[in-house]
């Protein structure tokens, strides 16, 4: 079967995202919402077909070798140490971070998720899910980045910058590289510590594992839950589209984050 436009990506039965007047595409919208506002989450099942995920791996596979090694030291919010902090306040707990990425400005226009990324009908269905205007982020690196961890890489615990974080699992390792999250911990306007310490010294209270497989597409509420990817166990790499929309145009992330994530900075 020929994939020729993203619409071919998905069961159009399930997933009619180009029929926005239709009765499933506004229930789609609906559930997703709900879900959303009641776990912090929405995991669209089987979103893509499993040919279109061969061909994503297949092309991962033929520029991960310009992926750029990221490994960091961080706490929570990826902020400089506050030595004027007790030693143990949760602010102060480290957490390790290594994974390799793939930014947007080297992937190939004609690639799936390049396609998938653009594609207007999924910007205008995720807009209706989260209740205003998504925009294309405008960093010409961050906008659709490729996530790429081997075995041992992981990723720490972590609030995300953006309010929502939207992602495709393109390829699963064998253990390892579970996504759990602590749903909702983190308020818009306050941050409650006591818990926050008890997670990051290794309490489980609260801690949900998503059960995300290859072909689902996850939004998921990063700035609010608290969340990480356990290290990969055995051979097969853990692949995983991040795709970048906000709530503004011409949004671009700072020269340090760059350089962080991709060992070079491109402000456009």
């Amino acid at each position: 079967m020929t994939h020729r436009t993203p619409a071919d990506f998905l069961d159009r039965n399930t997933y009619p995202l180009g029929q926005p007047e239709s009765k499933t595409w506004t229930e789609l919208v609906n559930i997703s919402k709900k879900s959303l506002n009641e776990t912090g989450a929405c995991i669209l099942k089987n979103f893509v077909h499993q040919s279109i995920l061969d061909r994503m791996v297949i092309e991962t596979e033929h520029i991960v070798n310009k992926s750029h090694f990221c490994k960091d030291n961080h706490n929570v919010f990826f902020e400089k140490d506050d030595v004027s902090l007790p030693v143990d306040h949760p602010l102060r707990i480290r957490q390790d971070t290594s994974l390799n990425s793939i930014p947007y400005d080297l992937m190939d226009p004609a690639d799936a998720l390049h396609q998938l990324y653009n594609w207007y009908p999924l910007i205008t269905f995720l807009s209706a899910i989260l209740g205003h205007t998504l925009y294309r982020m405008a960093d010409p690196m961050a906008a659709l980045t490729l996530n790429v961890m081997n075995e041992y890489q992981n990723h720490g615990w972590h609030y995300d910058e953006s309010q929502v974080t939207i992602t495709l699992l393109i390829q699963k390792p064998e253990a390892g590289g579970v996504f759990e999250c602590v749903p909702d911990l983190r308020k818009f306007d306050t941050d409650d510590y006591s818990k926050l310490g008890a997670i990051l010294n290794g309490s489980d209270e609260g801690l949900v594992p998503l059960n995300v497989e290859p072909g689902d597409l996850l939004i998921f509420a990063g700035f609010y839950s608290l969340h990480r990817v356990t290290p990969v166990i055995g051979e097969t790499t853990r692949y995983v589209g991040t795709l970048c929309y906000k709530d503004r145009p011409n949004v671009m992330n700072s020269p340090e984050v760059q350089q962080l994530f991709y060992g070079r900075v491109n402000q456009g």
